[in-house]
């Protein structure tokens, strides 16, 4: 809907894409900070709804453009609160409502963390970070997320002067606590398990694009290298469950890991769409699994994928 026809003045629409930049800005700093692979945000509106619009290391979803409304979801906790929020499990997750299950289920998402950006009363921003692993954000990547959104805060609160809206005063981000996501005990809490956690999300990422360049290459010892490649970031797997998944079966629930739609990884592979179905199909029996990403799940259990 533009901004016209939502009633926005000539100021508020400035402001808005001013906003939006800073988010775009901070997110960046984020991921080469932290080194997590996804981080998306947003800014909020007068009416306290966070327009999620930014984001960096998504698969499958091109232009974020989501409404969360206050209360809803992590970052309608955050809004709401003016508190930093996360949880793991994300799906599975009772303290949150689950509104935007679909954006977290179509990248995969397990592990989530955000933070408000506050410029005297009010919370302007939201950043999020976001693995597809199971773990709490370690003590140095919530500091790094702090650091992040004071900025954030402090340019937000020094542009609003400039054009004359306040006096610039800025909020501070709220103490992070040692670890977000209490709701899931089992999750590892130290940072020493989130940067491992960290390093085997980089592997999978890793072995996904080896899987992917295998596919398209047409020289069968350049193939089978990059396959060797690949298969040496896959714990080892026995005969028999190494012969459980043909190679294209392999390639496509490595493209599935990784976020992709059915369309995209046959762009990738250069099939078809069907085809990438009837592979897919293929590996879920095979593996017992009644859904694409409990496919991806057992596949990793027997040790095919990182």
């Amino acid at each position: 809907m533009s901004d016209t026809r939502t009633g926005l003045s000539a100021g508020a629409r400035a402001r808005k894409d001013r906003d939006r930049a800073a988010v775009r800005a901070a997110l960046e700093d984020l991921r080469k900070n932290t080194g997590v692979l996804i981080v998306f945000g947003g800014y909020v509106t007068d009416s306290k709804v966070l327009h999620l619009c930014e984001s960096i290391g998504f698969s499958s979803i091109k232009d974020l453009n989501v409404e969360v409304q206050p209360g809803s979801g992590v970052g309608g906790r955050v809004v709401s609160t003016g508190k930093p929020f996360g949880v793991t499990e994300y799906l599975r997750s009772g303290v949150i409502s689950h509104e935007y299950d679909d954006l977290a289920r179509q990248e995969g998402i397990r592990s989530l963390a955000a933070i408000p950006a506050i410029v005297g009363d009010s919370v302007r921003a939201v950043l999020y970070v976001a693995m597809r692993t199971n773990v709490r954000f370690g003590e140095k990547a919530l500091a790094e997320m702090t650091s992040v959104g004071r900025r954030l805060e402090q340019h937000l609160a020094v542009a609003d002067a400039l054009d004359g809206g306040g006096a610039g005063r800025t909020g501070s981000v709220r103490a992070v606590p040692s670890s977000l996501g209490a709701d899931s005990p089992d999750a590892g809490s130290s940072s020493s398990e989130f940067d491992a956690a960290l390093i085997h999300e980089r592997m999978r990422e890793t072995h996904a694009k080896l899987r992917v360049l295998s596919s398209r290459t047409e020289d069968p010892l350049t193939r089978m290298e990059l396959e060797s490649i690949a298969a040496d970031l896959v714990a080892p797997t026995s005969s028999v469950t190494a012969a459980k998944l043909a190679r294209r079966e392999l390639d496509v629930l490595a493209c599935v890991a990784q976020g992709k739609t059915n369309i995209e990884t046959g762009q990738i592979m250069g099939i078809g769409a069907e085809t990438v179905k009837s592979y897919l199909r293929s590996a879920m029996r095979k593996l017992d699994a009644h859904t694409r990403y409990e496919a991806v799940n057992a596949a990793r259990r027997i040790g095919a994928l990182p």
